[in-house]
């Protein structure tokens, strides 16, 4: 794989997965699959459409080797050692054409994207499966990219994607696949790591309970204490089914909007987002007395810890959605995210830990494939990823959208997740739709709450 730590690979072409990576193969269920999304719209002319299915193939069979995809994972014996991601040799079996008798118009492309973001990869194969859309109505195609939670998160998912691009060189297929070592091998291999890493571990273990007494102070005083997830109606345990719609912000108005109100292009994303809530709360009469709790994230990767894995620490912020004025709900919202972001340091303390003998077997024990049912934290999920300042291409064909297709969790009926490329904005929307009747309805509630923000500039 491209760019782990030296600790991190047990032999070439073999590289240990960290507690946080395991997790995400230990959450997923069947009704919340783990994997991040992305749904490519590229601009092909009518005279390329004939060679568009075959420059694409070979385009990403020329690239995929560059990247971490080419994978497959391996349990470790006895759960001792970390399980490990082993390369494979080049293969584009996993880039598959998805079969229509005609061109593919937006809202049919939308709900076969939303079916195909609840299957599950299989990890024992590959963590990805990119689905080629060769004909969209009006022009263009497109590609829908899954890549496993497990192997990267969404700036990791970003950095592949770039290697897809033609902003990455074509690199030769790889020989043949990688092979663990034997068991006896292996073992030996992990009992150097734990040596080096006994300081590390102890390092840890005191950073976790310094951080874990801290939380529980902020957790005592009524002044720092996070937010309650209010009950809803459309709560509860989310169903097999999934409504996905899209929307396209063009980035520099965002950005001077945000700039206009005092905020961050993150600051005013989280507001578009409480208007829409609050407006389909109130079209469904399900709005609480108290403000709506989100989960988010904040990336704390370093240099150091690579280009992929897990490097995330949950925000649960409310995001103001019991204040009708959109000033005083932005204003509420930023200082809601001042707090939790003070706060995520110590939460980074705790998860981010070394491995330690046995601890794959403990943490299978531990969560036996149930944690993806426990309800989690928050009513809906919400992320602003960070993307490319300048236009990609693929196979020379330029990149128009890169739209988010996001998963939800347990408990969670919806996800608005937005994107930067290049000079727009791009959001996906993934929502329950035994929970939200219309998700297109929600991206028009976006957009439209940008037009008030403006208006108020």
């Amino acid at each position: 794989m491209t760019g782990p730590l030296s600790e991190d690979v047990l032999t070439p072409g073999v590289s240990r997965l960290r507690p946080d990576d395991h997790f995400m193969v230990l959450a997923e269920t069947d009704a919340s699959p783990l994997h991040i999304g992305a749904l490519l719209v590229l601009d092909v002319p009518e005279e390329a459409r004939g060679r568009f299915p075959g420059d694409i193939r070979r385009h990403l069979a020329e690239r995929l080797p560059a990247t971490p995809l080419q994978c497959r994972l391996v349990e470790a014996p006895d759960g001792y050692d970390s399980d490990v991601w082993v390369d494979v040799a080049a293969s584009d079996r996993h880039v598959l054409s998805v079969p229509s008798a005609e061109p593919w118009i937006a809202a049919r492309l939308r709900a076969d994207v939303a079916l195909r973001a609840m299957a599950r990869l299989d990890l024992a194969s590959a963590p990805y499966r990119i689905h080629v859309y060769e004909e969209i109505a009006g022009g263009g195609a497109a590609l829908f990219v899954q890549i496993h939670h497990a192997l990267a998160d969404g700036i990791g998912v970003q950095t592949i994607l770039r290697l897809l691009s033609d902003a990455a060189l074509a690199v030769p297929p790889r020989a043949m696949d990688a092979v663990p070592p034997p068991e006896e091998e292996w073992r030996r291999l992990a009992d150097e790591r734990f040596a080096r890493e006994a300081a590390l571990r102890e390092r840890h273990r005191n950073d976790r309970e310094a951080a874990l007494a801290a939380l529980k102070a902020l957790r005592d005083d009524p002044a720092t204490r996070r937010p309650r997830t209010p009950a809803l109606r459309m709560g509860g345990a989310i169903g097999p089914e999934r409504a996905y719609a899209t929307v396209q912000l063009d980035f520099a108005r965002v950005k001077r909007v945000a700039a206009a109100l005092g905020g961050t292009i993150n600051d005013l994303f989280l507001a578009l987002c409480s208007a829409a809530v609050r407006r389909l709360l109130l079209d469904l009469d399900d709005l609480p007395a108290a403000p709506i709790v989100v989960n988010s994230a904040r990336s704390y990767r370093k240099p150091e810890h690579g280009a992929y894995g897990n490097r995330i620490v949950a925000l649960h912020p409310h995001i103001a959605t019991d204040i009708a004025d959109p000033i005083a709900r932005l204003r509420a919202i930023q200082a809601e995210m001042r707090r939790e972001l003070a706060r995520s340091t110590l939460d980074e303390a705790v998860l981010d830990q070394p491995e330690r003998p046995y601890g794959a077997r403990d943490r299978r024990a531990r969560f036996g494939g149930q944690a993806g049912e426990t309800i989690l934290p928050g009513n809906i999920s919400v992320s602003n990823v960070p993307g490319p300042a300048e236009q990609l291409r693929y196979a020379g064909f330029p990149l128009v959208a890169n739209y988010p297709v996001p998963i939800i969790g347990s408990g969670r009926f919806l996800n608005i997740t937005s994107r930067r490329n290049a000079e727009r904005l791009d959001v996906g929307i993934m929502a329950d739709p035994t929970r939200v009747p219309d998700a297109d309805r929600v991206a028009q509630s976006l957009s439209g709450a940008l037009g008030d923000y403006e208006a108020l500039v």
